[in-house]
């Protein structure tokens, strides 16, 4: 070859590498929504049985919020806000139109984005998919719902068929443990005995004592208890083979950099609170058993067992072992993530960046809202306001304030304490403000007959 070719060889070659773009590097994003996850039955959130040995080990390998709210206590909502860092104030059935997701965010900045639902209610029918270049869900094995291990077998195919590129990846997986019914693997092992929190026999008794020799809320008073512990027992159960199949699906995800978030859109009632009094009327008098005039299951009510979820934060940019005590919500794990995968900030966002949160430099934010169909809940600090809505009312939703620094466990209700007046005008000021300038979500219902079968299958 002669020295004039092997110079022009050498800029061709130069200008080639030159045109090359680099390698992207921004890591992989993995958001787990563990459906109906309370943060009080996890180990690292002080849960006395073993329930959780892997999130337990990736909270002490990033970072655990002591104190985070979800902004339902019903799933089709709390996954709307979620998953476009917004607030909302109906009941929403649906994405809403006209707001960016936070896949589509992902997917136009160049990931790739994969969700695989276990639970069948979120759907392309209410425009969940959206952003999504792959939304896998029961479609895929025909099933109702699945557990961990179904959900986990069918990432492993698509893993198989979807060979990494490049790109980093978003991906999206909602386990359905533990929601009701609870039931657990058979080979899901659980070392201690369940023990109801440390106020639940408190309520109860007062009720049982009232009702007295012959009513079935006193004569079914030991059999319904140990119903329950059962019940509680298949609950913890489900969330321990959650955790064990998530360890084992997160390992197979490669070597390549990630962010993980382990969040829930709400928790589970376990009977801690008595249900709505019109609810309980409604049932035969014979029906008004321990089970049936406490609450089990979610959306209804607003308690801190609904709303109080799960939030663990693990990868770039996340000290590790670190617990969190500032109060966060649902709605930061979108600007999270944002901030994660390099984008810029988006000031519309009702969310703050859990990076902020950490260092210390978060925007304050003037209170922390939820909302089910029958009330809206509004806290600054420890003050918790939960105002009915009209369905609340005409189930018998009285309005409630608490104290959650000296009830923990919403037994007290304040509202109508005079010397606290002057924080419940301020609570009511901030719902009566929030509500006027929310015009994101509308609440018609999704109109798709086989997910209405679907609702009904879960429950609601």
């Amino acid at each position: 070859m002669t020295p004039g070719r092997t110079c022009a060889g050498a800029v061709i070659c130069l200008l080639l590498a030159a045109c090359t773009p680099p390698p992207d590097t921004r890591p992989d994003l993995v958001l787990v929504v563990v459906d109906t996850l309370r943060a009080d039955h996890l180990s690292t959130y002080g849960y006395a049985r073993p329930t959780s040995p892997g999130m337990d080990e990736l909270a002490e390998g990033g970072v655990v919020f002591l104190d985070n709210t979800a902004q339902s206590s019903w799933t089709l909502p709390s996954v709307a806000s979620l998953m476009t860092g917004r607030y909302l104030f109906v009941n929403a059935h649906r994405l809403p139109d006209g707001v960016p997701s936070l896949a589509e965010r992902l997917a136009d900045a160049g990931y790739e984005t994969a969700a695989f639902l276990g639970n069948p209610a979120v759907s392309r029918s209410g425009n969940y998919d959206r952003g999504f270049e792959h939304f896998i869900g029961r479609e895929v094995t025909d099933n109702v719902t699945w557990d961990a291990a179904d959900l986990h077998t069918v990432f492993a195919t698509w893993q198989d068929e979807h060979p990494r590129t490049d790109r980093p990846r978003f991906l999206y997986l909602h386990f359905m443990d533990p929601h009701f019914p609870y039931t657990p693997r058979a080979d899901t092992p659980l070392a201690g005995d369940v023990v109801l929190r440390d106020d639940v026999l408190e309520a109860w008794q007062p009720a049982v004592t009232a009702a007295g020799p012959g009513d079935p809320l006193y004569d079914r008073f030991d059999p319904e208890r140990l119903l329950i512990l059962d019940q509680i027992d298949g609950y913890d159960r489900e969330i321990a083979s959650m955790d064990r199949v998530l360890s084992s699906l997160l390992s197979t995800l490669g070597s390549r950099e990630r962010l993980v978030v382990i969040a829930s859109d709400h928790g589970e009632g376990l009977w801690n609170h008595g249900h709505h009094p019109v609810l309980v009327e409604r049932k035969p008098p014979e029906e008004r058993t321990l089970s049936e005039v406490f609450f089990r299951d979610h959306s209804f009510h607003l308690y801190q067992e609904l709303v109080g979820t799960p939030l663990i934060v693990s990868g770039p940019g996340f000290p590790t072992g670190w617990r969190e005590s500032t109060p966060v919500e649902n709605v930061d794990i979108v600007p999270t993530l944002l901030r994660a995968a390099g984008l810029p900030d988006d000031a519309t966002l009702d969310g703050r960046a859990l990076q902020d949160v950490v260092a210390g430099n978060a925007r304050p934010r003037p209170a922390i809202f939820s909302f089910c169909n029958e009330a809206t809940s509004v806290r600054v600090g420890p003050w918790k306001l939960v105002f009915p809505t009209p369905t609340g009312d005409s189930f018998g939703m009285p309005a409630q304030l608490y104290d959650l620094d000296a009830d923990e466990h919403e037994r007290v209700n304040r509202y109508d304490d005079s010397t606290v007046v002057d924080m419940l005008r301020k609570l009511i000021r901030l719902r009566e403000d929030a509500a006027k300038g929310f015009t994101l979500y509308d609440s018609q219902p999704v109109d798709d007959p086989a997910q209405h079968d679907v609702l009904r299958e879960l429950g609601y």
